[in-house]
Protein backbone atom coordinates (compact mmCIF):
# COMPACT_ATOMS: atom_id res chain seq x y z
CA UNK A 1 0.00 0.00 0.00
CA UNK A 2 1.46 3.35 -1.06
CA UNK A 3 0.53 6.29 1.18
CA UNK A 4 -0.92 9.19 -0.76
CA UNK A 5 0.17 12.66 0.28
CA UNK A 6 -2.55 15.29 0.77
CA UNK A 7 -1.33 18.86 0.54
CA UNK A 8 -4.01 21.01 2.15
CA UNK A 9 -4.71 24.61 1.18
CA UNK A 10 -6.77 27.16 3.09
CA UNK A 11 -9.94 26.00 1.30
CA UNK A 12 -9.33 22.28 1.91
CA UNK A 13 -11.54 20.41 4.35
CA UNK A 14 -9.76 18.17 6.83
CA UNK A 15 -11.99 15.17 6.11
CA UNK A 16 -11.20 13.33 9.36
CA UNK A 17 -11.61 13.66 13.11
CA UNK A 18 -13.77 16.03 15.12
CA UNK A 19 -13.18 18.93 12.70
CA UNK A 20 -13.68 16.96 9.45
CA UNK A 21 -16.25 19.37 7.98
CA UNK A 22 -14.17 22.50 8.63
CA UNK A 23 -11.72 24.07 6.21
CA UNK A 24 -8.20 25.03 7.20
CA UNK A 25 -9.15 28.73 7.08
CA UNK A 26 -12.17 28.14 9.34
CA UNK A 27 -9.92 26.53 11.94
CA UNK A 28 -7.61 29.55 11.77
CA UNK A 29 -10.64 31.80 12.26
CA UNK A 30 -11.74 29.73 15.26
CA UNK A 31 -8.21 30.07 16.69
CA UNK A 32 -7.62 26.30 16.60
CA UNK A 33 -4.09 26.01 15.18
CA UNK A 34 -3.34 23.01 17.39
CA UNK A 35 -6.01 21.07 15.48
CA UNK A 36 -3.96 21.68 12.31
CA UNK A 37 -0.52 21.14 13.84
CA UNK A 38 -1.38 17.73 15.28
CA UNK A 39 -2.17 16.04 11.93
CA UNK A 40 0.98 17.51 10.37
CA UNK A 41 3.23 15.80 12.90
CA UNK A 42 1.19 12.68 13.63
CA UNK A 43 -0.18 11.61 10.23
CA UNK A 44 2.11 10.53 7.44
CA UNK A 45 -0.08 11.71 4.58
CA UNK A 46 -1.00 15.28 5.66
CA UNK A 47 0.98 18.33 4.57
CA UNK A 48 0.14 22.01 4.03
CA UNK A 49 1.07 24.63 1.47
CA UNK A 50 3.90 26.99 2.40
CA UNK A 51 1.82 29.96 3.63
CA UNK A 52 -0.23 27.71 5.94
CA UNK A 53 2.97 26.22 7.36
CA UNK A 54 4.29 29.73 8.01
CA UNK A 55 1.08 30.80 9.75
CA UNK A 56 1.27 27.68 11.93
CA UNK A 57 4.83 28.77 12.88
CA UNK A 58 6.29 25.63 11.38
CA UNK A 59 9.64 27.03 10.31
CA UNK A 60 12.40 25.01 8.63
CA UNK A 61 13.47 23.80 12.09
CA UNK A 62 10.12 22.06 12.65
CA UNK A 63 9.50 20.67 9.15
CA UNK A 64 9.46 16.93 8.65
CA UNK A 65 9.96 14.98 5.46
CA UNK A 66 6.62 13.81 4.10
CA UNK A 67 5.28 11.14 3.87
CA UNK A 68 6.30 10.60 7.46
CA UNK A 69 5.45 11.46 11.05
CA UNK A 70 7.37 12.52 14.15
CA UNK A 71 5.46 12.57 17.44
CA UNK A 72 8.55 13.45 19.48
CA UNK A 73 9.07 16.60 17.44
CA UNK A 74 5.36 17.40 17.89
CA UNK A 75 5.65 17.49 21.67
CA UNK A 76 8.88 19.51 21.47
CA UNK A 77 7.10 22.03 19.23
CA UNK A 78 4.14 22.33 21.62
CA UNK A 79 6.45 22.75 24.59
CA UNK A 80 8.56 25.44 22.92
CA UNK A 81 5.47 27.37 21.73
CA UNK A 82 3.67 27.13 25.12
CA UNK A 83 0.81 25.09 23.66
CA UNK A 84 1.27 22.10 25.95
CA UNK A 85 -1.19 21.98 28.82
CA UNK A 86 -0.04 20.55 32.11
CA UNK A 87 -2.12 17.75 33.48
CA UNK A 88 -2.68 17.45 37.20
CA UNK A 89 -3.39 14.15 38.86
CA UNK A 90 -6.23 13.60 41.28
CA UNK A 91 -9.04 15.08 39.21
CA UNK A 92 -11.69 13.57 37.03
CA UNK A 93 -11.36 9.83 36.56
CA UNK A 94 -8.58 9.56 39.16
CA UNK A 95 -11.03 10.21 41.99
CA UNK A 96 -12.49 7.01 43.37
CA UNK A 97 -16.23 6.86 43.01
CA UNK A 98 -18.54 5.35 45.59
CA UNK A 99 -20.04 2.20 44.22
CA UNK A 100 -23.77 1.97 44.62
CA UNK A 101 -25.53 -1.34 44.80
CA UNK A 102 -27.74 -1.85 41.72
CA UNK A 103 -31.46 -2.09 42.33
CA UNK A 104 -33.08 -5.51 42.09
CA UNK A 105 -35.53 -6.28 39.31
CA UNK A 106 -38.43 -6.65 41.73
CA UNK A 107 -37.68 -3.29 43.37
CA UNK A 108 -37.68 -1.55 39.98
CA UNK A 109 -40.95 -3.27 39.00
CA UNK A 110 -42.59 -2.10 42.24
CA UNK A 111 -41.45 1.47 41.61
CA UNK A 112 -42.77 1.34 38.05
CA UNK A 113 -46.17 0.03 39.13
CA UNK A 114 -46.58 2.75 41.73
CA UNK A 115 -46.08 0.64 44.83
Amino acid sequence: MIPTLRVLTRKSKLGFGKWKDYTVQELFDLKKPKELISPYFKLTSINYIEDVLIELKLTKKWRIKKPGSNKKLYFEFLKENNMLKSFSRGKGSDIMKIESKPFSKSYLQNMNHGS
